[in-house]
Formats: structure tokens, C-alpha cells, sequence
């Protein structure tokens, strides 16, 4: 009787078993660390930088946040809470969108380490993954001068 109770409990504890791991399928995030980059740009007003993690149009971009020099985070997809000036949010047309910020015309002291983070949602099998790149910019100020909107008259 007493292996009859236990095979009982067996195929019980692998039935709850199945079932925990049916259950947690979509639910599992895999880390990605991209290598870092390192970049110096020269500011200019009509030329920005930018920064991005690409993801296959096929897949669902979750969400996007950065890590700014200071060190506070900021969301910017779905929710753009950026405040900086300088700084504006790569859009596209979904599924085109992709994790990616620009700096037009960005000061100086925008210089630092910037990490961006993207959260997202494979169709191929519905998992999740969280991919983060931190990249280095050094911006320099250029010694080029661009013309304002006043007419110039010649004598």
C-alpha cells in the first residue's frame, strides 16, 4: 500500500510540476548586455546623434527607459518623460520602432555615459527580453559658425 501512496504522490508532484512550467513560459526574462560604445561628436544644429538598440520589426517593442549621466532614469516608450531639451525621442511607425534617442545641438555638459534599456516581446515564441547598452558620448563644441536668419546686404 505504501508505494501505491507513494507513485500516487509522484505523479501528483509532476502533474503540479507540468503545470508550474506551462504556466511560467511567458513570464521569464532574458538579459542582453550590449557591448559598450564610445563616441565623440561634434554639436551642430543641424546634425544629431543618436543612439539606439534595434529589435526585429516581427517583434513588440514593451517599453524603453534611459539612464542618464546624473543617473536618473527616465521612461521614454510608451511614455515619453524626457524633460531635457537637447534630447528627443526616435519615433516610428510600428513595428518599425526601435529603443532610440537623438541629441540635436546638444551642449557640452551633455557629455557622460548614457544606458538605454529595452524591454521586448518576441513573436516567435512570446518570451521577453531586456536589452541594455550603455554608450559614451563626448560632445564638442565646433568652431564653425552658422548663419542666422538676417539678410546680409552687400555695399
Amino acid at each position: 500500500m505504501s508505494i501505491t501512496i507513494q507513485l500516487n504522490m509522484a505523479a501528483k508532484l509532476l502533474i503540479i510540476f507540468v503545470l508550474a512550467a506551462f504556466v511560467s513560459q511567458g513570464i521569464c526574462v532574458t538579459e542582453i548586455t550590449l557591448d559598450d560604445e564610445t563616441t565623440t561628436f561634434i554639436t551642430n544644429p543641424l546634425i544629431a546623434k543618436t543612439i539606439t538598440i534595434p529589435k526585429l520589426f516581427l517583434d513588440v517593442l514593451e517599453a524603453c527607459y534611459v539612464v542618464m549621466p546624473n543617473g536618473i532614469m527616465y521612461e521614454f516608450y510608451p511614455n515619453n518623460n524626457i524633460v531635457e531639451d537637447p534630447i528627443f525621442v526616435l519615433q516610428a511607425v510600428a513595428p518599425f520602432n526601435s529603443c532610440g534617442l537623438g541629441f540635436r545641438n546638444a551642449p557640452v555638459s551633455f557629455s557622460g555615459t548614457y544606458e538605454l534599456f529595452s524591454l521586448v516581446k518576441h513573436t516567435a515564441d512570446g518570451s521577453q527580453s531586456l536589452t541594455r547598452k550603455k554608450f559614451h558620448i563626448t560632445f564638442i563644441e565646433s568652431e564653425v559658425v552658422f548663419p542666422n536668419n538676417e539678410v546680409v546686404q552687400t555695399a
